[in-house]
């Protein structure tokens, strides 16, 4: 029996809806046609999707697990029907992390859109890591790349080093003993681990030089939400902060914040650029990967 395409896309827009009326605006049909369509599906699958509660219209169990089932492969098709009617040039949506997008890809950004003038590359902030709709973005760069439906590209995992203002590297630079930094305030950022306990990066990083149970104690420690803070503080010489070489401009790291000759410690994010598998064979997705790819590396294209 042949599959009844056009009832499933009509089931799509009511299930998104919630209403028949609604699906008929967005389809320019009449309600009669959607209900129509509809019924065939029901038909076609021997099971009721929609029941009725008043006014309002919800899915059954069978008609959830179906939205479920469909929603990936739909999106693949309309995603792929996307790119060959744009082609391979032309707009490139890339959401990423506010604090990546501002230290480390908008300084470098000039690089590529000169190599690649016919890509329009724009950037969107990623607010919730996980969360790849379509609709906001082409593309993104994430911490949870997802299993299947996409492209993955690994870019880098995350290394945190210590950093400090000029004034602080002229003396910390001459001593030899990493402990001796707990002399000194110590710049804490509680998002460097997902369980974004305070003073949990140092205590980290103490114990993977062997100082037994971390960071000593009577030890000055300022705590910040975020590396971004803890690095601006840096800078004004507040202290010393464990950072993200992505989170630091090389401006930055020529003129206002020095690593010192000290360990580093992994945190648990790598990072991933990726993309919908519709766009697999997409040359602009592809520059882009590899541009990403070799900037982290330290060597952009040339």
């Amino acid at each position: 029996m042949t599959t009844p395409f056009r009832a499933i896309h009509y089931f799509t827009e009511v299930a998104k809806s919630g209403s028949f009326s609604a699906a008929a605006e967005r389809l320019f049909v009449t309600q009669s046609a959607v209900s129509h369509q509809v019924k065939l599906l029901e038909e076609h699958l021997g099971q009721p999707l929609f029941i009725r509660r008043g006014r309002h219209l919800l899915l059954t169990a069978v008609g959830r697990s179906f939205i479920d089932k469909i929603q990936t492969p739909i999106e693949t098709i309309q995603l792929a029907t996307r790119s060959i009617r744009k082609g391979t040039e032309g707009p490139l949506r890339l959401a990423l992390f506010g604090s990546l997008a501002v230290k480390w890809l908008i300084p470098a950004i000039d690089e590529f859109r000169e190599r690649f003038p016919n890509v329009e590359l724009s950037l969107q902030i990623l607010t919730r890591d996980g969360d790849f709709d379509s609709s906001i973005a082409d593309c993104f760069i994430t911490t949870r790349p997802p299993k299947s439906g996409f492209v993955s590209c690994h870019l880098y995992d995350e290394t945190l080093k210590p950093y400090c203002a000029p004034r602080l590297w002229e003396e910390l630079s001459k001593i030899s003993d990493f402990r001796e930094l707990a002399k000194y305030p110590l710049l804490s950022a509680a998002s460097t681990f997902s369980a974004a306990e305070p003073g949990r990066d140092w205590q980290e990083w103490f114990a993977a030089g062997d100082a037994g149970d971390g960071v000593p104690e009577g030890t000055r420690v300022h705590h910040f939400s975020h590396l971004l803070l803890a690095a601006e503080a840096a800078k004004y010489g507040q202290g010393i902060a464990l950072l993200n070489e992505f989170l630091t401009t090389e401006r930055e790291r020529q003129n206002e914040l020095f690593e010192l000759p000290f360990h580093g410690i992994r945190t648990a994010d790598s990072f991933y650029f990726i993309y919908p598998e519709a766009f697999r064979d997409s040359p602009s997705h592809e520059a882009l990967r590899d541009w990403l790819s070799s900037l982290c590396k330290g060597h952009p294209l040339s």
